[in-house]
């Protein structure tokens, strides 16, 4: 089975997570025997450097063929038109060297507009993952929701990845996706007994933007922990909140207690987890929240938002759950943990997660859609 991933990136040295969830399915396909053509555009803005033009690339048995167009802020119907104009020819390309594809596979709402467009060019079965968080808000842009309804539209099988978002894609549009959560690699994230240690670690992750609410996990633990030097907050990610969580570091003097860690590999983030004795992360919404599970999938118990996507996953016996944007509560589930964390069992609740969340259990999700599609197809 050959499938086409239509993407907005793929992980490279320098921007290690753009497009990771994608990446993480395309790697569990072909280890379940699938050909995978990893089709990437990318149309971020011009300050990101990256060449210009079609780059390919081979790596963990993905065909990578790679087009970036840095446009800057431009109207979204430029960006849109760019971005077909990109994917026609990388698909022009694709087709002479692999030959045409029997899936199209496209992730994310932009992406999926794309191969929307392509589908009615090639009329080659169309499924569609949808991650994107702003879908999964309470209010929908017009624009957002007009390129979303015919994406939709048109895809044979649409996938949302976490049971709120299908539940918000079903009140908006009309339409019952399928659930099928993101994929934890687990070859990376996986349980190993923890070393003692005298002092108490959190580890947060994630892009350092307004919406995770670092701000409000530094202030919580300043009000939890603020004078016990014991506690500590090692937050991994880079973006534009930086200055104002140094800010905030300088102003509760956490300079001994709280590190930002800036941009790092999963490597070194799954090495600090092995260490940490739990992960928070406030964020206002997900869609999924992989952050969660990869910690989860180490063991590690979590300290976790009502933002759409944990819900699915955090229970009693693997971590709390918050309100959003509530410090009160969060700064409770801090202390909660500190006192509590040896209620928890590692060992359970990596378990848990390797049987939900590993990539053979998500890729053969993946292929009976595709299988089950094909076959309709072969009847037209």
């Amino acid at each position: 089975m050959y499938t086409l991933f239509i993407t907005r990136g793929y992980p490279t040295e320098k921007y290690k997570t753009n497009g990771i969830f994608e990446y993480d399915q395309a790697k569990a396909l072909v280890k379940q025997g699938c050909k995978v053509v990893y089709a990437a555009i990318d149309v971020r803005s011009i300050r990101r450097w990256r060449k210009w033009g079609i780059q390919r690339e081979y790596k963990d048995g993905v065909h990578i063929y790679a087009i970036n167009i840095p446009l800057g802020r431009v109207p979204k119907k430029i960006l849109r038109t760019f971005s077909f104009l990109g994917l026609k020819l990388l698909y022009k390309k694709i087709v002479k060297e692999k030959g045409v594809p029997d899936i199209l596979h496209a992730h994310f709402t932009g992406p999926a507009f794309s191969a929307s467009k392509l589908k009615e060019i090639t009329d080659i079965p169309l499924v569609i993952t949808e991650h994107f968080s702003q879908i999964n808000r309470e209010e929908i842009s017009e624009d957002l929701f007009k390129i979303a309804k015919m994406a939709y539209n048109k895809a044979d099988a649409l996938i949302a990845v976490s049971p709120a978002l299908a539940k918000k894609i079903h009140i908006n549009f009309g339409i019952n996706p399928i659930y099928i959560p993101n994929i934890v690699d687990l070859d990376v994230f996986k349980y190993e007994d923890k070393e003692e240690s005298e002092y108490f670690n959190f580890v947060s992750t994630g892009n350092l933007i307004e919406t995770k609410r670092m701000d409000l996990t530094i202030e919580a633990f300043y009000r939890a922990f603020g004078n016990n030097s014991k506690v500590t907050l090692t937050i991994f990610g880079q973006g534009p909140e930086r200055k104002k969580l140094e800010h905030l570091i300088n102003k509760y003097n956490l300079n001994s207690q709280v590190k930002l860690m800036g941009l790092c590999s999963r490597e070194e983030i799954a090495k600090q987890l092995k260490q940490c004795d739990c992960f928070v992360l406030a964020s206002q919404s997900e869609t999924f929240g992989v952050a969660y599970i990869e910690a989860l999938a180490m063991g590690v118990p979590v300290i976790a938002t009502k933002c759409g996507g944990p819900e699915a996953f955090v229970n009693e016996k693997n971590g709390l759950m918050v309100n959003v944007n509530d410090v009160e509560e969060l700064t409770e589930a801090l202390i909660y943990m500190y006192n509590n964390i040896n209620m928890y069992d590692r060992k359970s609740i990596s378990i848990e997660i390797q049987n939900k969340f590993s990539s053979e259990v998500v890729a053969n999700k993946i292929i009976n859609i595709y299988k089950e599609y094909l076959k309709k197809s072969s009847f037209r």
